[in-house]
């Protein structure tokens, strides 16, 4: 056999697991019937599970033993994610509730360990492939289970290397229909994987796949450059990484986290650059407990998931032996990153213990002084001041305690956390001065700030903008400048300016006070002028309009964007005027509406500052709104909060009309950078000069980062990218095809004609582009013309997306349109495909899909392959010779063809159901058919007249059953076609002796068949007896006797969901 099929990459799969110490097996080693599994809806192996439990908990008896089986195998609700939930807190804390009396009369109330997590090369690891599962009437084989200790805690999607329509994507959609067809199976899940051998990808049963990470670093957690080896692929790097023994048992204990949402609970699985860093920072805090105190610093780019980072940390720092159960106070310097990071921790269900927010002075200096163990604490820097008391007296900040296992959490590490000489800083070390201090932040830590090793201690760990891009963690942001110019007074600085206006006035003196409120006074005489606001507001109202619609191909949705003003003055004025544009937006209930601001409110406000207050629970409801992808509310003003430490994924767009610099810009341009559904890019337009602070920002970051600008890339950028992908799409990929020549011609179906043939051109089977071999060798080939197109008309719509506001591609807008066009029915013809061949549709393309069905991108009149032919559908009952010359005389063959072709297949699967050998038939010939056209062995004309006799012959094949005497069900029907699929054998026996046959075949089997029968040999083995002697009787000949029982059985199979005894149960 020639090729590489599926089934070698599944082998190759378990060699490599083999290396790693899972016992390689064949599904039917494990199937029911077989000793192992007991029912085809659950992949359990109850007897494994047993034997685990009562080697891991010897001191439980044998009943002790069945009721935590039972308890395990019993699901106690319909929901797969509770369900998981539950199992989990059972592989990761033990069961509890299990009682027995010992030998001594004492009553024990043990806690039932399911895997054994502190040796865990003590655990049973099983390898399995084709697994098959049947709940109701779905059938389904998983490609490799892994199990440990019986409990199937890993699942995978594998699709052939070489079919260019088996993509990781279409893995993960396939795998997201087994959660929900087959949920069951799903209970014990940790860790799916889907791979088409080149791209390997990983998360949870219900990791959306834009949240599904590769594991490609090596054993140190550095990158791992592609080299085309197996050994370096994605699949082998992640099968090491993940599946070594006590790695995986490591993840399962560790890294892997429930939280609670609003839609009930979320999984989450670390993706490799947090594995590595949490494992790295315990190993170091251990350290400086022991010694000064100096953890060190995680630097992971903003939007990589450094607050999950965090909450994994402080579950294994309290848990860890070496720490003695720890006191954590987790700092933040902003009162709105304290409640961010506070709700996430909140949430968890990973955590020992809730944490605490302090929110007075008074309560922590309590808390700290009396707590001598554990304890989570949420707090602001600000809490560590003295009081004006000790302030007036000179006194330092008090003592609050000598512990050593106190452990510090800074987020976000700059100047205000670690200035050693002054403020709150100082004061923290002199009230914890034993204290472990550790920092995580998503911006580097600057050259200007001040001697950060001797407080915190070096890097522990970097993941920067580049990689995080690279692995797909965030999405790269592109910069617009839109510059509306301000004229500030001489000798003034407009950062500086910016800082004055943001501190806020209250413990001020007299004086630092007027020179904070002369700075707002200037900020809004200068960035509120009311002409500028009338400008800005007009181009934030038409650039919104354009952004929002374009992104809705990649996100389904209109999206979110964040307008960041100068003062709280300019966000209420510049809301008024945007109202007065689009006054539909406006609502006074916080609920609707669809732009909103949001500000800290202050005594002093006049009314129009006051019309924006918003309680705190109010606050909260917009920042749900604007979580929530399908709320109505689309922008909101801001001035400070939700800056830093606010997670929207359906935020893409960002409106900067404030000057910023440093870490905080970057940390506001990293509002924009979270990965959602298919979002590309996203996007800053800055109304105030930006650029240079851009550029001083990213001076701080690695080289890579310098060179790459995964954040602040300059539009040209995406607009130089566009008239290059223009220039590959029309004179390069449709070089053969005159589509400018006919664009022109003066015809009111021109422009329609047009695309079709575009369309054709790209897909026809029989292109030479489209006809490329397989390497041998490297078991890779070229990309298809019709790949390169979609490839390139998708990054076309990606980078236009970014750049179409600019007014800088006018002059190409028709071929951006025409090229869109193209693309649109393209994917739609892919999509017929997929699913007439009952294959599941990427997400992305599903997502471009249901855009393109909602009116999102003008797409002409195409609703289905015939009508893109200019065709009716035919009802292939009564088809005569004028509707085939009609179909014979298309303008567009190719997809005249395709469209045929799809419903002949349609209609194949719908008669032959059940029939193997029809099946098999129909699909041979259809295939043969489709080959001779694709070589050119005869023409369009020819083919199209061959499938319309293909359609009738299906299409009649339906009610063959008639011509026999008495007539044979359907059922009865494919029984027959098995044992008369031999012409000799038809000729020496006739139709109506092979009919008896059938009937016969139907009663005899359906009587003898148990539940189990797929699985069980003694079962098969017997069926296989009867038939034989069936056939004997019947005087069927013996040379053939073989093949026919062979095809029976595999007939048989077909059948096995609703012939099964308890099938109407």
């Amino acid at each position: 056999m020639t090729g590489y099929s599926e089934a070698d990459l599944e082998y190759d799969v378990l060699d490599i697991l083999g290396d790693l110490g899972w016992e390689p097996l064949e599904g039917k080693q494990i199937a029911v019937g077989s000793g192992e599994r007991e029912f085809w809806e659950e992949l359990i192996i109850p007897g494994r599970l047993r034997a685990a439990v009562a080697q891991i908990n010897p001191e439980l008896p044998a009943s002790a033993v069945d009721e935590v089986v039972d308890l395990v195998l019993s699901p106690k609700s319909q929901d797969v994610r509770d369900e998981n939930k539950r199992i989990h807190e059972y592989l990761t804390q033990g069961i509890r509730g299990i009682s027995y009396v010992d030998e001594f009369g004492a009553e024990q109330h043990p806690t039932v360990h399911l895997i054994n997590r502190r040796d865990p090369y003590r655990n049973e690891f099983l390898a399995v492939r084709q697994v098959m599962v049947v709940q109701r009437d779905e059938r389904r084989r998983f490609d490799v289970v892994l199990y440990v200790n019986g409990l199937p805690l890993a699942i995978f999607e594998l699709k052939k290397m070489t079919d260019e329509r088996a993509t990781p994507e279409a893995a993960h959609a396939q795998l997201m229909s087994y959660v929900r067809d087959m949920w069951q199976a799903f209970r014990c899940n940790v860790i799916s994987l889907v791979s088409d051998g080149v791209s390997a990808r990983y998360g949870t049963a219900f990791t959306p796949y834009n949240h599904f990470a590769p594991w490609n670093v090596d054993e140190g957690g550095e990158p791992v450059q592609q080299s085309g080896s197996w050994e370096e692929s994605e699949l082998s790097l992640a099968l090491h990484g993940l599946f070594e023994q006590r790695r995986f048992i490591e993840l399962l204990n560790g890294y892997v986290a429930f939280a609670q949402s609003d839609g009930g609970p979320v999984k989450r699985i670390a993706k490799p650059h947090q594995y590595f860093a949490v494992s790295k920072a315990i190993g170091k805090t251990i350290e400086a407990v022991r010694s000064n105190g100096k953890a060190g610093v995680v630097w992971h780019t903003q939007g990589s998931g450094k607050s999950f980072e965090m909450e994994l940390y402080s579950n294994q720092v309290l848990k860890h032996p070496a720490l003695g159960n720890p006191t954590i106070v987790v700092i933040t310097d902003r009162t709105d990153l304290d409640d961010q990071l506070f709700e996430n921790f909140d949430a968890s269900e990973l955590l020992p213990e809730k944490p605490v927010r302090v929110t007075s002075r008074e309560e922590l200096r309590t808390e700290l002084s009396n707590r001598r163990t554990g304890g989570i604490y949420f707090t602001t820097l600000q809490k560590f001041s003295r009081t004006k008391a000790e302030r007036d007296a000179g006194l330092h900040h008090p003592l609050l305690s000598e512990r050593r296992n106190i452990i510090v959490i800074v987020d976000e590490a700059h100047r205000s956390h670690y200035d050693d000489l002054n403020g709150y800083a100082r004061h923290l070390r002199q009230a914890l001065p034993y204290a472990t201090m550790i920092a995580f932040t998503g911006t580097p830590i600057s050259e200007a700030d001040r001697d950060t090793q001797a407080v915190f201690g070096d890097y522990i760990d970097i993941y920067d903008l580049t990689r995080a891009v690279e692995d797909g963690a965030t999405v790269p942001v592109y910069y617009e400048s839109r510059l509306i110019p301000v004229e500030l007074p001489a000798k003034v600085d407009p950062e500086k300016l910016d800082e004055e206006a943001d501190k806020a006035t209250e413990g001020l003196d007299d004086a630092e006070r007027r020179r904070v409120e002369s700075a707002s006074v200037t900020l809004n005489a200068v960035y509120g002028a009311p002409a500028r606001l009338e400008k800005l507001a007009a181009d934030i109202v038409e650039h919104w309009g354009k952004r929002s619609e374009a992104m809705k191909e990649f996100i389904g949705v209109p999206g979110k964007g964040m307008i960041v003003c100068s003062t709280r003055e300019i966000c209420a004025a510049l809301y008024r005027r945007i109202i007065a544009i689009k006054p539909d937006w406006h609502s006074d209930d916080v609920n609707t509406g669809k732009i909103k601001v949001v500000y800290s409110p202050e005594q002093k406000d006049s009314e129009e500052l006051r019309a924006h207050w918003m309680r705190p629970s109010e606050h909260k409801t917009v920042q749900r709104r604007m979580k929530d992808p399908d709320n109505e509310l689309e922008l909101i003003i801001v001035k400070d909060m939700l800056l830093t430490g606010f997670d929207a994924p359906p935020l893409h767009t960002l409106y900067l009309d404030r000057s910023m610099r440093g870490a905080q810009l970057m940390q506001t341009l990293a509002r924009v950078n979270r990965t959602f559904r298919n979002k590309q890019d996203g996007l800053m337009v800055g109304y105030a000069p930006l650029h240079e602070n851009l550029l001083k920002a990213l001076a701080e970051y690695t080289t890579t980062d310098q060179q790459t600008k995964p954040m602040g890339r300059e539009v040209e950028e995406a607009i130089d990218k566009v008239r290059d992908i223009i220039e590959v799409l029309g004179d390069v990929l449709l070089e053969g095809y005159p589509w400018r020549e006919k664009l022109r011609v003066k015809s009111p179906t021109a422009y329609r004609d047009t695309v079709h043939g575009a369309a054709t051109y790209v897909w026809d089977s029989r292109h030479p582009l489209n006809q490329v071999e397989e390497n041998r060798e490297t078991r890779e080939r070229e990309p298809t013309l019709k790949e390169r197109f979609l490839r390139e008309a998708g990054r076309l719509a990606r980078f236009y997306a970014v750049c179409s506001t600019s007014g800088k591609l006018n002059d190409l807008r028709d071929d951006i349109a025409f090229f869109r066009d193209v693309r649109v029915v393209v994917v739609k013809l892919e999509a017929n495909r997929r699913r007439a061949e009952g294959r599941p549709i990427p997400a992305d393309v599903e997502l471009y899909l249901k855009q393109l069905t909602a009116g999102a991108i003008e797409a002409g009149d195409v609703t289905d392959l015939f009508s893109e032919a200019g065709l009716e559908r035919p009802d292939l009952s009564h088809l005569d010779d004028a509707y085939i010359k009609k179909f014979q005389a298309s303008k567009h063959p190719a997809l005249a063809i395709e469209a045929l072709r799809r419903l002949v297949q349609q209609e194949m699967r719908r008669v032959t159901k059940h029939n193997i050998v029809r099946q098999q038939s129909f699909s041979d010939r259809l295939l043969e058919l489709m080959r001779k056209y694709t070589n050119q062995n005869i023409s369009a004309a020819e083919v199209i007249a061959q499938l319309f006799e293909l359609a009738k012959e299906v299409a009649a094949d339906a009610n063959r059953g008639q011509q026999f005497s008495p007539a044979l069900t359907s059922d009865e029907l494919a029984f027959y076609d098995a044992v008369a699929a031999k012409e000799n054998v038809r000729n020496l026996m006739g139709d109506e002796k092979l009919a008896d046959i059938a009937r016969d075949l139907v009663k005899a089997v359906r009587r003898n068949l148990s539940t189990d029968w797929t699985a069980r040999d003694d079962v098969q083995a017997k069926l296989r007896s009867i038939i034989k002697r069936l056939l004997a009787r019947h005087d069927y000949p013996p040379e053939e006797e073989q093949d026919a029982i062979d095809k029976v059985i595999q007939q048989l199979e077909t059948f096995a969901d609703e012939w099964a005894p308890d099938a109407d149960r």
